[in-house]
């Protein structure tokens, strides 16, 4: 009995064990506890920006235009247009975020299912992904923001679908040479000769390699669809006026530098710390993940 009460807690103790290192791989990583702070803070504070400020985001104050930062009931200060740039901030991030997050969500979903097939099928469908991808990779983002704008109007989701349009090669590039490396496994090898079916293999085997640098890749990626969707926000491409988003701030801030800065600072200093945190916050998935994964 002593014996099998032994026996029945080796998993209980395994398990805990597991756990403890987990946990403290996680503690250690650096990267992934101030990215995953930056992150976290930046999405609650724009989930919670109405309760966080009452004021109305879009309200003019025409009689309080660019108030400097530390103004009593402005303490960021306010725009050209007296609206207060705190709350400004609050609720550009909601859009800004968003606009991010989907762009590469999208651009890496197809990227995968593109690079996942390009690199496991045979020569003739390789060869017709990736020179449809190279004929896409010849566009420049801008030139496609500007057919898109072109054919259906600026807008936050027109911006953020040219943006993951245009990034769709880079993926499928990557996730493609994974897949190749993947599919030389000797387990991959050892499915193919006992006669799993290539959905099977795919499922089963390559695209579970795949899991930890794809996750590391999507979040790595959103502070690069930020800046990228918040510059074409600043060309006129995207958000529109009077929405808030921050690259629509900077580009109705650039006329008022010299007189004030603070007014294009607050959202530069913004997109700044998000695309930081959510790089860091990639790295630490990329260490974590390959870390449990080997």
């Amino acid at each position: 009995m002593a014996n099998g009460l032994e026996v029945s807690n080796i998993p209980e103790t395994t398990l805990l064990e597991q756990e403890t290192t987990s946990a403290r791989r996680i503690r250690r990583n650096g990267y992934f506890v101030v990215g995953s702070s930056i992150v976290v803070i930046l999405i609650l504070l724009s989930i919670l920006a109405p309760w966080i400020s009452h004021i109305n985001p879009n309200i003019t104050e025409l009689s309080a235009p660019l108030l400097p930062v530390g103004t009593p009931h402005h303490w960021l200060g306010t725009d050209q247009l007296g609206r207060d740039q705190w709350t400004r901030v609050l609720y550009g991030g909601r859009t800004t975020l968003l606009s991010g997050i989907l762009a590469s969500a999208i651009s890496t979903f197809v990227g995968v299912i593109m690079g996942v097939i390009a690199g496991y099928s045979g020569w003739i469908v390789d060869t017709v992904i990736m020179r449809s991808m190279d004929i896409l990779m010849s566009f420049p983002f801008i030139l496609l923001a500007i057919l898109i704008v072109a054919f259906w109007g600026p807008s936050t989701f027109h911006a953020l679908l040219a943006i993951a349009v245009a990034n769709v090669p880079f993926f499928a590039r990557l996730i493609r040479s994974e897949v190749l490396k993947v599919k030389e496994l000797e387990f991959v090898t050892a499915s193919v000769a006992i006669g799993a079916t290539q959905w099977r293999i795919i499922f089963r085997h390559v695209f579970p390699m795949l899991v930890p640098y794809i996750i590391s890749t999507l979040f790595m990626n959103v502070g690069f669809m930020i800046s990228q969707t918040s510059a074409l926000s600043f060309l006129g491409f995207g958000t529109q006026p009077p929405t808030a988003e921050w690259g629509a701030m900077l580009a109705e801030a650039q006329t008022y530098l010299s007189v004030r800065p603070g007014v294009a600072i607050v959202p530069g200093i913004a997109i700044v710390i998000a695309v930081v945190g959510f790089n860091l916050l990639g790295l630490g998935l990329k260490q974590l993940l390959y870390s449990s994964h080997s």
